[in-house]
């Protein structure tokens, strides 16, 4: 075989944490002098700094790719490599990579000196890689070992970005104690005799001057994540399962944790009438009143006017099945006028709703012989009673228990507040976080509206029969 003239070197190095690159100049300069003793022509050095990879690494290898297309294309005749478990530690990507070679037909070396162009030199080649392989999984193994002992004694995994609440730096052991006091307050808020909604905590914290760990002003879903975390709880999890209590401080108790997720998951039904994220009250209520289809509302500006308007799109399925006809058009301010005003006389005229009592249950025993048996199955767990499939099954079903318990002992704070909205006063707040619940209120008003064309030019507003609207049943 030819001396290869345009040989590639491969150099990587898994970590380099100070950024430096000394690993791979150093796998670089031995190729370089394994190129040069075999006369060996060096085209490109493809180079790849901190990345792993082991079995356990998601991480891409452009580099590696870029190297393989280019054998496979001809643009190398060579590829050289330090060592083989700096090409791979995965035994079926050598498999792939010598069959690379032998397809293409390309040279490779490495300054270890296997041989790849007889049987017995890719058998070698072959058991280096498993035994690399089989380094990385006891390495993975060991890390998990560690990281689960470290779970078991109640540390918290300390990588990750900082989370509202916590010292940065402190690797989640150390609490902020102005954060954590604003996350109690806003737990009193979402869970007191009047409960707020996680909008008011955001307004809240905003107005006391906080924001996000990123410096962002808090919303609704920024708050809720820092009260859906376990750690805002104290509850430490291995790989998704909850398996014991932080031995560190914490913004709240378990209890006050779960109770404050049941009040979350009560407020976190769908929208009514496939809302989606909508923006106007009654999109996805206006039906056309030609073709059937469901009419889509927007902002829009014609003439240098700038105005809502609902219309019928030609790209909508219509209830035939068939494309929207796209012949109505309409000004959405005149409709909205008329809806709002018949909403609000059937919520007058209703009834006032009289509060009724709710009976709250006694779970405690319940729940103490849930927590019991919560410790009793970890004890046996940690002195090598039962092995972690087990384990970890036991816990889940256990804790489903008791997150079912807890749920039915917060039930009444949950149905009160419903209870005792006033959906008249509900409906008259306009404000954006309110949309969803006064379109909750328009469904049990009204099923849907037709709308029908006026014409264009028209000076004079719209006929009432202009709209059909069909009364929720």
């Amino acid at each position: 075989m030819a001396k290869p003239k345009r040989v590639g070197i491969y150099v990587r190095t898994s970590k380099d944490r100070k950024g430096r690159e000394l690993g791979i100049q150093r796998q670089e300069k031995a190729c370089r002098e394994l190129c040069e003793r075999l006369g060996w022509g060096v085209l490109r050095i493809y180079p790849e700094n901190d990345v792993s990879a082991s079995t356990t690494s998601r991480r891409r290898r452009p580099a590696y790719a870029e190297m393989l297309r280019d054998a496979r294309d001809g643009l190398v005749d060579g590829i050289v490599v330090y060592s083989i478990d700096r090409l791979t530690r995965r035994i079926s990507e050598l498999s792939s990579f010598l069959e690379d070679q032998r397809e293409h037909g390309f040279a490779f070396a490495t300054t270890e000196g296997e041989d790849t162009s007889t049987a017995g030199g890719r058998m070698i080649l072959t058991i280096k890689g498993a035994v690399a392989q089989q380094e990385t999984e006891r390495m993975s193994e060991r890390i998990n070992d560690s990281l689960l002992q470290r779970r078991e004694q109640g540390k918290p995994h300390a990588g990750g970005k900082r989370q509202f609440g916590f010292r940065a730096g402190s690797h989640f052991q150390e609490l902020d104690l102005r954060e954590a006091d604003l996350i109690r307050e806003g737990w009193r808020m979402l869970t007191g005799p009047d409960p707020r909604t996680p909008g008011d905590v955001a307004r809240y914290w905003n107005a006391q001057g906080s924001t996000t760990p990123q410096g962002r002003a808090w919303t609704i879903q920024s708050v809720k994540r820092v009260y859906r975390s376990e750690r805002t709880g104290g509850i430490i999890t291995y790989k998704g399962q909850d398996i014991g209590d932080s031995v560190y401080g914490a913004p709240l108790t378990r209890h006050r944790w779960e109770r404050v997720q049941a009040v979350l998951d009560s407020r976190s039904t769908p929208a009514a009438r496939d809302s989606g994220k909508r923006k106007h009250v009654y999109s996805g209520f206006l039906r056309c009143g030609n073709c059937g289809s469901t009419m889509r509302v927007q902002w829009a500006t014609i003439q240098g006017r700038t105005f809502r308007r609902t219309f019928c799109h030609s790209g909508q399925t219509g209830k035939d099945g068939r494309l929207g006809c796209g012949k109505v058009s309409r000004s959405y301010a005149w409709i909205e006028e008329q809806l709002d005003a018949l909403v609000e006389a059937a919520l007058v005229s209703r009834p006032p709703h009289r509060r009724a009592d709710v009976p709250a249950e006694d779970l405690t025993g319940e729940i103490n012989l849930l927590e019991h048996r919560v410790q009793v199955l970890r004890n046996r767990w940690k002195e090598g009673g039962m092995d972690d499939e087990d384990y970890f099954a036991s816990l889940a079903h256990l804790r489903a228990g008791l997150r079912a318990l807890r749920s039915r002992e917060n039930a009444p704070d949950i149905r009160r507040p419903r209870a005792e909205t006033d959906p008249l006063a509900v409906w008259r707040n306009d404000d954006a976080e309110t949309l969803e619940r006064r379109r909750a209120i328009v469904a049990t008003v009204i099923d849907h509206v037709d709308v029908f064309s006026v014409g264009r030019g028209r000076r004079k507003p719209p006929e009432s029969t202009s709209i059909a609207v069909t009364s929720a049943s």
